[in-house]
């Protein structure tokens, strides 16, 4: 395991807070890293002293990303409720969390465009649809039910409904901006993965 100091991990932070944004605005093959350092604030060999290519800065944003969603999920939903509520109360905080930095959601969409059309990355649109699967599956396994072990819900394909549905309505409204269609139709999906898994 590397040990890094406390200022490294602080220009690493800044450069994938710096990818993030660079590729939000230019996508993926857009991204190069000298705008990267550049968003960042730092010079080219800064960067590539921390990562060693672009590809690593790719990877390394889905971690990154991943951690501030988990850390996030697991202070909000610190203490086990009913299921029934679980699901409303994480869809509905996570459609708020998305509505502060749409950019984040431009970038993994464009991460995952790019796994798919680019060959030998196929393998990481399948690790970053894995990883924020696991997110929600994570959230909805501290509900009352599935902790006390009295539920025999198949949470594995709840989780899969809501993550597909959600990211649907995602990808609309990024594309239209139309708030009131997807808050309203975030509650459709939410109502029926009630009415269909419990």
């Amino acid at each position: 395991m590397v040990l890094r100091s406390p200022k490294s991990e602080e220009k690493r932070e800044a450069i994938l807070q710096a990818a993030v944004a660079v590729i939000a605005k230019n996508g993926v093959h857009g991204a190069t890293t000298r705008k990267i350092a550049a968003e960042a604030g730092i010079n080219l060999a800064t960067l590539h002293y921390q990562f060693e290519n672009k590809e690593a800065i790719l990877l390394s944003v889905l971690g990154h990303l991943a951690s501030k969603y988990r850390q996030n999920l697991e202070q909000t939903f610190d203490k086990p409720e009913p299921l029934r509520d679980r699901i409303d109360r994480l869809l509905t905080h996570i459609w708020g969390e998305i509505q502060k930095n749409p950019h984040e959601q431009l970038t993994l969409f464009d991460l995952t465009l790019y796994a798919l059309t680019t060959p030998g990355s196929e393998w990481m649109g399948k690790k970053k649809y894995d990883e924020y699967q696991l997110l929600y599956r994570d959230a909805l396994a501290s509900s009352s039910e599935i902790t006390a072990g009295s539920s025999e819900i198949d949470l594995d394909a709840l989780t899969n409904f809501i993550f597909t549905g959600f990211i649907g309505i995602v990808l609309q409204w990024l594309a239209t901006a139309n708030t009131p269609r997807a808050r309203q139709q975030i509650q459709t999906l939410v109502t029926a993965a009630q009415r269909v898994f419990l």
